[in-house]
């Protein structure tokens, strides 16, 4: 389920073909699923919730209780994993390789909480009770459509939690889905599992413009979906025996703070005829969870200006919206949090894209060209028929052998065979240059295939 952000800024992306980083990572998750994590003894032990299993949840459990910290998961449905568990189809994330990945966490000693939502009065309690609060309750808050209500018109994440619990669910006719992030395509896709005889995304900015994993869209339209881009809709109209979405033409102005062109409501009209609208405009967070005099500065709460206990995590502070952001975050922000509560521990962060090493200092000429391995995938047309997962991954790890090791050392001697002076020497674990003799030519530097050198003033 990850977008694969780091393929996009791969280095062979725009030679053969990004290194699949994806398909590798998924690789090595499904083969280290049995490996066992010993926690580490920590000088002092502590004592931490976390309320919210979703991605966030789950991540900083993970890194809390791989500390040798006690943690205490709380989660208001009856089973772990949030998000993950209701609003990801199965031919996306399979069930039993979501509940595989919990139980790892819970083997670290995490234990569980269900079915016990939680409320503002609540999250004070717990605050009290333990050493440290994470909140990680994600977007609970479902944007809808300014528009008058219809019984035809339903929350996207509610079909998609439907769906999970009853795979057999049917519907019929023509679907529309409102929306273009990867909760449309999710529905879309779940749409056609379900027996609809169209579907249709609408979307008001381009296909280019999508906040959806390309591949996921790719995938929508491999399996029949169709798309109708640049339209904004307006509202729904219905008779005994006619029901449909009103649409307004959109046009791509300036971008906006997010890169992406800003729509413009044009003045062109039109109905597209439906039989069941599904809404994946976005979603909000609930701030009624907070307590009275509580507010949220960056990632932890203050009260009357002092500095709580507690923390917050993913999308519920982010607003990035993936299960990957959402991870790195419930990393970070559980590592913040010890360090608020005296450990000495580095605080976990995103590396800064300043460090990346630019295509240019590539040296492309010492590789060979290789396009990426192909992932193993179900028949459009056969898949179509199931909740079986359409994505098989790897088959082994060869795909590894494509990356070019940007920035990192391989000691692969071309900085010795180049340098004309002779000064580079290779040891047991890297090189050395004799700076006595080196004249700064920079050939080294040049040379080096992979960036992994740089020359300096001393």
């Amino acid at each position: 389920v990850c977008p694969g952000f780091c393929m996009a800024g791969c280095n062979r992306a725009g030679w053969d073909g990004a290194v699949d980083v994806r398909g590798l990572e998924r690789w090595v998750a499904d083969e280290a699923r049995t490996l066992t994590v010993e926690p580490e003894v920590p000088g002092q032990r502590r004592r931490l919730a976390v309320v919210g299993s979703g991605p966030a949840g789950l991540s900083a459990a993970w890194q809390l209780a791989r500390r040798g910290h006690e943690v205490v998961l709380i989660e208001g449905e009856d089973e772990l994993g949030g998000v993950l568990r209701t609003g990801i189809p199965a031919f996306r994330l399979p069930p039993d390789v979501l509940s595989a990945e919990i139980l790892r966490v819970l083997q670290l000693g995490v234990q569980a909480r269900t079915g016990a939502f939680m409320d503002a009065a609540g999250l004070q309690s717990l605050s009290e009770e333990f050493d440290g609060v994470i909140v990680a309750t994600g977007l609970q808050r479902l944007r809808s459509l300014d528009a008058s209500p219809a019984d035809w018109v339903e929350q996207g994440i509610w079909f998609l939690g439907v769906t999970k619990e009853r795979p057999d669910f049917a519907i019929s006719g023509h679907v529309v889905v409102l929306g273009g992030g990867n909760t449309a395509i999710d529905c879309a896709r779940t749409a056609v599992r379900c027996g609809a005889g169209k579907v249709t995304v609408v979307y008001r900015r381009s296909r280019e413009e999508m906040p959806a994993i390309p591949e996921e869209v790719a995938e929508a339209a491999d399996e029949g979906v169709h798309f109708l881009f640049q339209r904004a809709p307006l509202n729904f109209v219905s008779d005994a025996d006619y029901k449909a979405v009103l649409l307004a033409s959109v046009t791509l102005g300036e971008p906006d703070e997010d890169g992406r062109r800003r729509p413009v409501i044009g003045n062109h009209r039109e109905r597209l005829v439906c039989d069941r609208v599904l809404l994946a405009l976005g979603q909000s967070a609930d701030s009624t969870l907070l307590p009275d005099r509580w507010e949220l500065r960056g990632e932890r709460m203050f009260a009357d200006g002092a500095p709580l206990n507690v923390f917050v995590s993913g999308d519920v502070s982010t607003r990035e919206g993936t299960v990957v952001h959402a991870i790195g975050d419930g990393h970070r922000v559980a590592t913040l949090t010890l360090s608020a509560l005296g450990e000495q521990i580095a605080v976990f962060s995103r590396p800064p894209l300043t460090e990346a090493v630019p295509p240019a200092r590539i040296r492309r000429s010492h590789f060979d060209a290789a396009s990426p391995a192909e992932q193993e995938q179900l028949d459009p047309q056969g898949r179509v028929a199931s909740f079986d997962e359409v994505n098989r991954g790897l088959p082994d790890t060869a795909e590894a052998w494509r990356c070019f090791s940007c920035g990192s050392c391989t000691m692969c001697d071309t900085c010795l065979v180049y340098c004309p002076e002779g000064v580079v020497r290779r040891l047991a674990g890297g090189y050395e240059l004799d700076l006595d003799y080196c004249k700064g030519c920079g050939i080294c530097v040049t040379e080096c295939p992979r960036g992994a050198m740089e020359m300096v003033s001393s």
